[in-house]
């Protein structure tokens, strides 16, 4: 793209909206033009968060991202929607030209993620999405020694996130409340997801075969999910997710035949050798997106890369329904 000025919609305009815009407003070559949500009083909120220019436009705020796309035509459309609602803005983006960028996960399913995908390429279009954890500089330095071979072959990946999402409700045993701000979709499709990115990133490979379990609250509400993956390399690996937690925790190790390196979002350990200096992160998800468009540098998630990660996620959730073995195609 030969333009020095991104122009950039927003469709979808809660918390993680929020969050993005800061991040977008400080970068130069973005210009944030209107802002969409069913709730229009969101949209107007989201839209009063951008500080005005003189001579520039104010920006529009509307309950429809099609007209949206239609009134100010930008050059790509920010998506955080629910999880649930992230195909159809995102197919019109791209039938109208837009480029795309969607907080993850890609889709909710494989279909809808692989129809992204095919339209963004048969139209040149770029998607990215917001798999952050890609700029960990520990989930980088992981990826760079698997491929050096520091640990020699990887014969097994233990892949582990666990979050406070639920909370003891009334000191009863085994009584839950769900904590509102948990995202549609479930909490292996939300905090979850980002564990099944780094597994398939860091170790370059996809998943073939998944057997999973699941606990899961009335409401259907997954609660724990724990699954054994085989990559197509034939690593095994297992997952931990659970939303009982009385704190955080983003861990993988991986086990290969002349050491293991533990890595967890921010730090990573090589044994034998010991803990490795790490330095933050040069650019966020979002400057990564308005750089690759503007010029031409590569996506930290192309769509492409984060269907495979749709495809893992229903995998683990057809095993869990089946309680069988269930194989990728």
């Amino acid at each position: 793209m030969a333009a020095s000025l991104l122009r950039i919609g927003i469709a979808g305009c809660g918390h993680a909206a929020r969050i993005h815009l800061d991040r977008l407003l400080a970068l130069d070559s973005v210009r944030v033009v209107g802002c969409a949500d069913p709730d229009e009083e969101a949209a107007r909120g989201l839209a009063a968060r951008v500080p005005a220019r003189v001579g520039e436009p104010t920006v529009v705020a509307l309950a429809d991202h099609r007209e949206l796309i239609r009134q100010v035509k930008p050059d790509a459309l920010f998506i955080f929607t629910p999880h649930l609602f992230h195909y159809r803005p995102a197919m019109d983006a791209l039938q109208a030209g837009c480029h795309v960028f969607i907080e993850k996960p890609l889709s909710t399913n494989v279909q809808e993620a692989a129809d992204i995908v095919s339209l963004a390429r048969g139209r040149h279009l770029k998607v990215g999405v917001g798999h952050q954890y890609r700029l960990r500089p520990s989930l980088v330095e992981a990826r760079r020694r698997l491929v050096e071979g520091s640990i020699g072959p990887v014969r097994l990946v233990t892949a582990a996130l666990a979050q406070p999402w639920l909370a003891t409700h009334g000191g009863a045993e085994n009584s839950w409340r769900f904590d509102p701000k948990a995202a549609g979709g479930g909490i292996l499709a939300d905090a979850g997801d980002h564990l099944l990115d780094a597994l398939l990133w860091t170790t370059r490979q996809v998943a073939i075969e998944v057997a999973a379990l699941q606990e899961r609250l009335d409401s259907g509400l997954d609660l724990v999910t724990a699954a054994a993956v085989r990559l197509a390399d034939g690593t095994l690996a297992t997952l931990a997710v659970s939303g009982v937690s009385p704190e955080a925790l983003f861990h993988l190790t991986y086990f290969g035949e002349r050491g293991r390196l533990l890595v967890t979002d921010r730090d990573l350990t090589e044994e034998p050798g010991g803990a490795v200096a790490l330095h933050e992160p040069a650019e966020s998800i979002d400057g990564n997106f308005v750089a690759s468009i503007l010029h031409g540098t590569p996506l930290c998630c192309p769509a492409d890369q984060a269907l495979d990660t749709v495809r893992l996620l229903e995998a683990v959730a057809r095993s869990t329904a089946t309680r069988e073995a269930v194989r990728l195609a």
